[in-house]
């Protein structure tokens, strides 16, 4: 049996989504592969049960048949966390992970066991992932997401990379560069990559950048915001690539509305003239702000259109600022992003490096 751990520095690197692509190409090469994630810091509650939402996700898309409670052996509440540091609890979560992991592991090829949020977490209550790495004694690739224009050339990525040799030292098998942009990519291959080989790291594969896979349904925003659907409640597996708001003018904000695809434009219920401007534009969502409702031609029109109209009491500062919290945050739920990001692995990982490595 092989294991491998899939970690990253940052929170939403791509470490799910990486995790899910491997397990799905292994499915396909024959290989019976399992699944565990031993530290969640994001509770959910299913039937009386604290479990992983992300990891329950992954049981049901790879068709594990491990129960989804004991995919996530130390699930971090804030109940938890509190008494740990007042000592009221003292559990060994080290030896809790490891009893968990040869559970996982019996009687399969594969098992892949995903990092916590970042590399940073863990340590408050001893779990962090070096600990676990070292207490398992398995290789690990590390995820590392292209920052933008953060930083000058790439180099964020650079030191993420050089942070993770840092840290995990010989339990490194390599790194996967995740999210670049397609201006980017020939730097990074060109440049990068072979710089880092000379530190010893070796490049599993440069993952271009794809605004669709950073899309949100239409029903992760009516759940995130609590919005009363005005039209479209089958619409909810819609996808959102852009988010545009609606407060100037409507000659200045057609332009824009022009240029993106598949938007949410959040705007006031009462600006009518903005909500027929984005109607004629490739809109997938309104979201009306402040509880003010709509004309009954926009709604009207809405319908014909087959765009979903949302509305919630926040402002819309309050509205963009919680639906900016969500943007970003892959989630490969829909088949269609799914399908997309195999491809995209297909295209640009080298499996089979990494499987000859993992001595598959």
């Amino acid at each position: 049996m092989k294991s491998l751990y899939v970690t990253s520095v940052s929170t939403y690197s791509g470490k799910t989504a990486l995790s899910l692509g491997l397990g799905l190409r292994m499915q396909a090469a024959g290989l019976k592969v399992n699944y565990l994630k031993p530290v969640s810091t994001q509770p959910h509650e299913v039937g009386g049960r604290v479990i992983d939402e992300d990891a329950d996700f992954v049981r049901r898309t790879l068709g594990l048949e491990t129960p989804p409670w004991e995919l996530s052996p130390v699930v971090i509440t804030s109940e938890l966390l509190d008494q740990v540091i007042t000592g009221q609890v003292k559990r060994d979560f080290l030896a809790e992970i490891e009893e968990a992991y040869h559970r996982a592991a019996e009687g399969h090829d594969v098992l892949l066991i995903e990092g916590g949020a970042s590399m940073r977490e863990g340590y408050t209550v001893g779990v962090n992932t070096l600990n676990v790495v070292e207490r398992l004694n398995v290789p690990a690739v590390s995820v590392v997401s292209f920052h933008g224009e953060e930083c000058l050339s790439g180099m964020c990525v650079l030191d993420d990379v050089l942070a993770s040799q840092r840290r995990l030292g010989d339990h490194l098998l390599g790194v996967v560069i995740n999210a670049v942009p397609r201006e980017d990519l020939t730097y990074m291959r060109e440049r990068a990559v072979p710089f880092l080989e000379k530190q010893g790291i070796k490049v599993y594969g440069v993952l271009p950048f794809d605004q669709y896979l950073r899309a949100l349904s239409v029903g992760e925003v009516i759940d995130q915001l609590g919005a009363k659907v005005l039209t479209g409640s089958h619409l909810r597996e819609r996808l959102i690539e852009h988010m545009s708001v609606g407060a100037m003018s409507v000659e200045a904000a057609l332009p824009r509305f022009r240029r993106q695809l598949n938007k949410a434009v959040i705007t006031g219920g009462d600006r009518t003239d903005i909500q027929a401007a984005a109607l004629e534009t490739s809109t997938t969502c309104l979201v009306l702000t402040g509880n003010l409702q709509p004309t009954p031609t926009i709604v009207k029109r809405a319908e014909e259109l087959n765009v979903a109209v949302l509305l919630v009491p926040e402002s819309t500062l309050e509205t963009v600022e919680r639906l900016e919290n969500l943007f970003g945050r892959t989630s490969l739920v829909q088949p269609e992003k799914l399908s997309r990001f195999q491809a995209m692995l297909a295209e640009h990982l080298r499996y089979s490096e990494l499987i000859k490595d993992l001595g598959l």
